[in-house]
Formats: structure tokens, C-alpha cells, sequence
């Protein structure tokens, strides 16, 4: 487990950017713009030669890209672990669940002063009462207590002729749910401007999940479509969604600028996922690489990150290990407060790469993918730990990770060289810290919100 101790005292560091630039007379705001389904595989700054997404390249051509960014294969471990810093075998409990009662980067961000909102996609539970408790000041929010009442044939969940929970008060109508969000964000940030509070945006897109189905700027755009519980699996719009998702960033971005507030904005892109398994896309060497959502591989695993601070970092790349936990310290420091010791998080803050200082260094990442369905096992629950060089798993392989990141050519434990055995010993006595086999139960819940998966038939996600 990384040291807590390496990022403790940002906070002055952070005082000293601040007043090296005039603009910036409060703390940064933050807006975490969060993907759903997306790997780096669909983007041109990451090789992708298949869609459109030139907002998203010039984050990465004026911020920081990191080329090395992991994070579990499926939505609600990775929700869990963004959220809260810690990897899944110490607080997941189940898909479509997340326990009340968990510290989030939204506390901190309330404890350092900063006005929190969520947007978007929710999956943490089926109760309303939950996101304040969460850390959250407002929320706009599709799959809350509605989620169930939208299955049908006539309404959505997230896109077309949709319903959202406004601030757990009203369900608002919108004729497409993104732009519903983004109408929202706007909004929020107009009045966080106006009243000179810095703010904590976490925009938590629901763009490019399933269904892939028409959007606004498609040419037979469609309002009036089946539920994706009940659309068919045609992925001939999916590049549809992600260039209007790509849209979404630009649009954000543009209106930071407008409201005065770019310099002094941290914006974060990122994805919980790799792309479904239906989608096959072009590259710029030529090659064709299938979605990994659902499996516990480099095509499941790997996202996007791109990092930018108005215009100061300038276009760098990293290709330093980082995962969705590195997350919550990250906004710990930007928000200039300490995260309690006792907290033991797992996640290393990235703030002094951005800020233009020796990067911290991080020893590990750890895949714990249980998603536990509540009505169907997972065929592909796994656990690894992995640095630069190597992967070593639960059941004894080990991939040389920097020569074979897609693991492909596994070599096992007991056959391997002691130098190999020494070289991964830190990985294995990490994923031995916990028993663990493939579909074991979740930890009992602390409350009876449900998730919204409970009464659902037995699908396939992926």
C-alpha cells in the first residue's frame, strides 16, 4: 500500500502556484468530466484513427496525457474506487451499490470550502437520501428511486426522452438527457461564478454506454426509442456518441472561458471503463482493437486521462502507472486540505506532475474485479496487482506487463526464475493480503437502499 505520508503538505505548494498567478485569487475549481465505456482506443490523441474527438485532443495537446491509466472493467467498482480512494477488496459491496456511510473527495472538497455537485449518471444506489450523504451540495441525476419506473418501452433511463432527479425534489423531463446535464452544469457554474465560491464539478457522463443509438446531431435523429433494456445490439451510432460526447467537453471547456474562470479551472477527463466488446475500432498503425468492458485486461482496464490547468501545463505526456484511486488525493490537493491518516487511502496525488514538480512515485496498482450481479455471476471476476514491468494474479501468472500489456503470454509462478519470483514480490504479497475467489459475496450492507439491479432479470452487460 502506498504511504500516505508521500502526499501529505501540497497544500503549501498549491499556495505557492496560486500566487505566482495573478488570476487566481481563490482555489482552482474542478470539474471531473468522468466517460462511461470509452478506452483509449477511440481517441486520436491515444492512436485512435476511427472517431472524432479533437476536444479531447486539445485537452491532451495543452495539459498532461497519461498514457498508463487503469481503472476497473466495469461502471460501479470503478464509481466506488474513484470515489472514495480505495481499492475494490476494502469497500465494494456490490454493482449498483455503494455504502452511505463512505468518505469521498466531495467531503474534502466541502471540508476545504468548495460548493459539490454531481451530474449525470449515479449507479451508487437506488435512494435519494444517499447523495447528500455522499458529500454532494446538488445533484442532477438519472438512475436514482426512477430508475425502475423507466423501464419500458416509452422511456429511457439516460438519453432520449429521459427523466432526471433534480436535487432529489423533482423528476425533470428532457427530451435528451446529456444536454439536460450539461444545462444543469452550466447553470451550477454560473452561480458558483456569480458568487465567487470555487467549486467541485463532478460530471459524470452517461456518453458512449448502451444502447448505442441516435443523438441530437445524428442525421435520422430519433427521440421516440425503445429502453436499452430493450434496444437491439446495432452499434452503428456509436460514433454518433462519441463525437457528441467529445462535444460535451468542448462545450464545457468553452464556457469556463466564457465565465472568466478557464485559468483557474483543473479539468480532469477520465473514463470507469474500456468500450463494449461489440465495438471494433481503427487505429493509426493499422491495426484493429476489440472493446475488453468486462474483462480484466489491458482493453478492459486502460483509459483515458488527460489533465489540463487553463492553458499552464502546455502538452506533456506520462507514462507513469496511475489508477482511478490516484484521483481523490488529487483533489485533496488541489483543494489544498490533508486527507486524515487514518482514512489509509490507497491512491497517490498526481497534483505535482500538474503543478509542474517531481511526479510521486507509486508502487502498484491493484485490480480487484468482483462486480458481484445480483442476479448472475461474473465469468471473469479477477484479482492483480501490476507496476511497470509486471502482472501477477490471484491464480499464480505473471505477465511481463511493459513487453505484454494485453497478457498474452503468461508465465506461472511456481515454473518462474527466483529472480522473476523477487521481482514480482511486492505484487504477490498484495494480492494475497486477501482470500479471494472469483464470485465470492460482497460485504453485507449498512442500509436498505437497494440497488437498482435487484430487480432485474439476469442480462448480459457487456
Amino acid at each position: 500500500m502506498n504511504n500516505i505520508n508521500k502526499y501529505f503538505g501540497l497544500g503549501p505548494m498549491l499556495a505557492a502556484a496560486a500566487a505566482c498567478t495573478p488570476a487566481q485569487d481563490q482555489k482552482p475549481n474542478i470539474v471531473f468530466f468522468f466517460a462511461d465505456d470509452i478506452g483509449t482506443e477511440c481517441f486520436g490523441c491515444y492512436g485512435g484513427a476511427e472517431y472524432e474527438t479533437p476536444n479531447v485532443d486539445a485537452l491532451a495537446q495543452q495539459g498532461i496525457m497519461y498514457s498508463n491509466m487503469n481503472a476497473l472493467p466495469l461502471s460501479s467498482p470503478s464509481r466506488v474506487q474513484v470515489m472514495t480512494g480505495l481499492y475494490n477488496d476494502r469497500n465494494y459491496v456490490c454493482f449498483g451499490y455503494m455504502n452511505d456511510d463512505e468518505r469521498t473527495f466531495a467531503h474534502l472538497a466541502q471540508d476545504a470550502g468548495y460548493s459539490t455537485a454531481i451530474v449525470g449518471k449515479w449507479q451508487m444506489g437506488r435512494s435519494r437520501e444517499m447523495v447528500p450523504k455522499l458529500g454532494f451540495d446538488e445533484s442532477f441525476l438519472a438512475q436514482v428511486e426512477l430508475y425502475k419506473e423507466c423501464r419500458d418501452v416509452h422511456k429511457t433511463d439516460r438519453f432520449a426522452n429521459s427523466y432526471y432527479d433534480n436535487n432529489g425534489k423533482t423528476y425533470e423531463y428532457c427530451p435528451y438527457g446529456p444536454d439536460a446535464m450539461e444545462d444543469y452544469a452550466f447553470d451550477y457554474i454560473d452561480r458558483k461564478v456569480a458568487e465567487g465560491q470555487p467549486f467541485m464539478l463532478y460530471f459524470t457522463e452517461p456518453l458512449v454506454h448502451t444502447p448505442h443509438v441516435t443523438t441530437p446531431d445524428s442525421h435520422d435523429w430519433d427521440w421516440d426509442y425503445e429502453s436499452r433494456f430493450t434496444a437491439g445490439q446495432d452499434t452503428s451510432y456509436f460514433r454518433d456518441m462519441v463525437r457528441y460526447m467529445d462535444k460535451q467537453v468542448g462545450n464545457m471547456v468553452a464556457h469556463l472561458k466564457e465565465k472568466g474562470v478557464w485559468d483557474n479551472t483543473i479539468f480532469i477527463f477520465s473514463a470507469d471503463n474500456g468500450t463494449s466488446t461489440r465495438i471494433v475500432s481503427k487505429q493509426k498503425d493499422g491495426s484493429r482493437v476489440r472493446g475488453g468492458k468486462g474483462s480484466p485486461t489491458y482493453r478492459g482496464t486502460h483509459v483515458p486521462l488527460v489533465i489540463a490547468w487553463g492553458d499552464k501545463i502546455g502538452g506533456k505526456t506520462s507514462d507513469r502507472i496511475a489508477d482511478l484511486t490516484d484521483i481523490f488525493p488529487t483533489i485533496a490537493d488541489i483543494c489544498g486540505i490533508d486527507i486524515p491518516e487514518e482514512w489509509d487511502i490507497d491512491g497517490v496525488s498526481l497534483f505535482p506532475e500538474i503543478n509542474g514538480e517531481e511526479p510521486l512515485e507509486k508502487d502498484l496498482c491493484l485490480v480487484h474485479f468482483n462486480p458481484l450481479w445480483p442476479t448472475t455471476p461474473a465469468p471473469y471476476a479477477s484479482r492483480y496487482a501490476m507496476n511497470d514491468d509486471y502482472a501477477y494474479f490471484w491464480d499464480g501468472r505473471i505477465y511481463e506487463y511493459k513487453k505484454d500489456p494485453e497478457f498474452r503470454n503468461p508465465i506461472m509462478y511456481a515454473d518462474a526464475s527466483e529472480e522473476l519470483k523477487a521481482a514480482v514480490a511486492d505484487l504477490k504479497a498484495r494480492v494475497d493480503e486477501v482470500d479471494f475467489y472469483p464470485d465470492m459475496p460482497g460485504q453485507p450492507r449498512r442500509s436498505d437502499y437497494g440497488t437498482f439491479y435487484d430487480f432485474a432479470p439476469p442480462q448480459n452487460p457487456f
